[in-house]
């Protein structure tokens, strides 16, 4: 899914932003891709007209597209997330509190990812706010189907 070409000063090119949910972010510029670099892989060093132009990567968990900052100026790559897509985005952690360990992180953690993968997507609010919430029904209804299973098993 791509997302509006940006034009920062002092690059050669418009820089483009590309996501995959196997890849995540893929930054190019005319075309041309370049990689991120740094510890955690958050610099990109972009052509500029005379000379090279460093950005930084600055992301976060609840926002669904991250900004590109260069020389103190940010740079949005994506539309702003509205405040209730972040909470609801966010809301399948609230299963570790049911399911502990391996299973509740499991669950936890892949609620998530997939609310964000929604946020991201090119539908209209309304239906992204629906399917989070079916993303936490069903967290809700996998961990509950554990509980029950390993209580079951354990002859409880």
């Amino acid at each position: 899914m791509g997302f509006a070409d940006l034009t920062i000063p002092g690059v050669a090119g418009t820089v483009s932003t590309d996501f995959s949910f196997w890849s995540g972010y893929r930054f190019t510029v005319d075309g041309r891709q370049v990689k991120p670099h740094g510890f955690p892989r958050n610099r990109l060093t972009l052509p500029g007209a005379s000379g090279s132009v460093e950005a930084k990567i600055k992301g976060g968990l609840a926002r669904a597209h991250p900004a590109l900052v260069v020389g103190g100026t940010e740079y949005a790559t994506g539309p702003d997330t509205p405040r209730l897509q972040q909470v609801l985005a966010l809301l399948p952690m609230l299963t570790l509190l049911l399911v502990q360990g391996a299973i509740g992180f499991g669950v936890a953690f892949g609620g998530t990812a997939v609310n964000m993968g929604i946020v991201r997507g090119d539908q209209r609010d309304g239906v992204k706010v629906a399917l989070m919430i079916g993303t936490l029904v069903v967290a809700v209804a996998v961990d509950l189907a554990a509980v029950m299973a390993l209580d079951a098993a354990l002859g409880g």
